[in-house]
């Protein structure tokens, strides 16, 4: 007992060591971000203008550009790290990504329908957790109900995903020219045009998801020894699996909201976060927070890759994490063929 004890401690404190030096890798990795673009901005210049001390031109540069862009990106990213880590706990499996199984396709599709409506952007967000909801159900159903296996749930889940792409695919294509120029980059994952409306509304929902996340760790943590010893301490393992669920949806149609349907981010973070932290859990917070970090890296590396044009955030997220998930497919393969 003593031993498990020092083992919690120290996990515990290096996890808080981890997320603090994540944090400060978030804020020094945005003060940078403030200066990159074809307007240089030096970082004593970039501290006035958030001061409100700034000249015209870089008050408009760094507040009305180029910070949203940056908080855009932490805000999603953070969102779907944690919903990452609380869907791979849910199924058992490290493919297990909301953006795998297609939930932020659907997220998508209904933010795409009520923003060519002409909705506001409550109404958008709305529109954003029924899609969300909606593929979660479709999942769900499709893969068998209450009795389905995980595995088979990820397959059906790429399958309804593809569905909800096509559908989106459509309805850009169908779109007038000016709204289907918005709904494109805004799929692609162009944080430069983004919404500050959405932006608002996403960080106002986070600050409430955020801790509802964190809250789960308990449940994660019996989930993780079993239906029966969750049971015996107190977690029933069907309302636990709900809660998890649903925020890691919520979270994911959040950052759909926010930044479009960014791919890999929530394949990538949790996997980095327990390489960091150690254990055999995955570290919400940890996980949230590299996912913040690899969001805004993306999104610099985006910017400077082919200065001075600028690529979508998902293009770059998509190579990275494309090879990545080869890479865990055929260390599954090479484990499965050893056992």
């Amino acid at each position: 007992m003593q031993a498990r004890s020092y083992r919690n401690a120290r996990t515990t404190r290096r996890t808080l060591a981890v997320d603090l030096g994540l944090a400060a890798a978030c804020v020094g990795l945005g003060l940078v971000a403030l200066t990159l673009g074809t307007m240089p901005v030096s970082l004593t210049d970039a501290a006035r203008a958030l001061a409100g001390e700034a000249t015209g031109a870089v008050q408009l540069v760094v507040l009305e550009w180029r910070l949203p862009r940056i908080l855009a990106a932490l805000c999603a990213g953070a969102a779907l790290g944690m919903a990452g880590a609380l869907f791979q706990t849910l199924l058992r499996n490290p493919l297990g990504s909301p953006d795998v199984i297609g939930f932020d396709a659907g997220a998508f599709s209904g933010a795409i329908l009520a923003m060519l409506a002409g909705a506001a952007a409550s109404i958008i967000a709305l529109a954003s957790f029924a899609g969300g909801l909606l593929a979660g159900l479709l999942v769900y159903t499709a893969a068998g109900g209450g009795h389905v296996e995980r595995n088979r749930l990820i397959l059906v889940g790429i399958a309804v995903g593809a569905g909800f792409t096509a559908l989106n695919d459509w309805l850009i294509f169908t779109a007038p020219l000016d709204s289907a120029l918005i709904a494109a980059s805004w799929k692609q994952g162009a944080l430069a045009g983004v919404d500050r409306g959405r932006l608002a509304i996403g960080a106002a929902v986070l600050l409430v998801l955020l801790p509802l996340g964190l809250a789960c760790r308990r449940s994660m943590d019996a989930l993780a020894l079993g239906d029966d010893k969750a049971m015996s301490l107190g977690e029933p393992p069907g309302p636990a699996r709900l809660r998890l669920g649903l925020i890691g949806m919520c979270l994911t149609a959040t950052a759909t909201l926010i930044a479009g349907p960014v791919g890999f981010v929530a394949l990538i973070a949790p996997h980095a976060a327990r390489r960091f932290v150690g254990g055999a859990g995955l570290p919400l917070s940890t996980s949230a927070l590299f996912g913040a970090l690899f969001l805004l890296g993306s999104d610099c590396t985006a910017r400077l890759l082919f200065a001075p044009r600028s690529l979508p955030v998902g293009a770059i997220t998509a190579c990275l994490g494309g090879l990545y998930f080869v890479l865990l497919l055929r260390s599954r393969m090479r484990r499965g063929a050893d056992s």
